[in-house]
């Protein structure tokens, strides 16, 4: 498996040619849960056309990431004619939106990776928060 990853540190700094790095900003929700705010996603700058092709489950699904005038979007496109199409997760609670190709937007590439926290920032105490009886953070003697 890690061989299959090659060297992530290597495309994080651009050093690999086809691959480049997006974030999912903090406030983002639109492919929650698959995408959670704050992510990094690995894509594959050589594939810039949208396939809707042989998927059975949203985790096989492609994903992209597109350039749009007020910044970028990650997630499920399709593409109708000159029309770009985001279809947002479900239980994001989103909404589609659409862009017109190349005008307003342009894609970037394919999502090949994620790198994401499991737990959210706003989820986890400050450190030195107290618990109580439970605290998990505390030390053990």
């Amino acid at each position: 498996m890690v061989e299959k990853w090659s060297h992530f540190e290597g495309v994080l700094t651009n050093s690999n040619g086809h691959h480049i790095y997006g974030y999912i900003g903090m406030c983002d929700r639109r492919m929650m849960p698959l995408l959670r705010p704050g992510s990094i996603v690995l894509v594959d700058a050589s594939l810039h056309k949208i396939d809707d092709g042989d998927w059975t489950t949203e985790h096989d699904r492609p994903m992209y990431f597109v350039e749009v005038r007020d910044g970028y979007r990650c997630g499920w496109f399709h593409q109708e004619g000159s029309r770009l199409v985001m279809q947002p997760h479900p239980l994001s609670h989103c909404f589609p939106e659409t862009w017109r190709v190349p005008e307003e937007a342009e894609i970037v590439g394919r999502v090949t990776g994620v790198v994401t926290r499991l737990n959210e920032p706003g989820n986890v105490p400050p450190r030195g928060s107290p618990e109580g009886p439970g605290d998990w953070s505390r030390k053990v003697p």
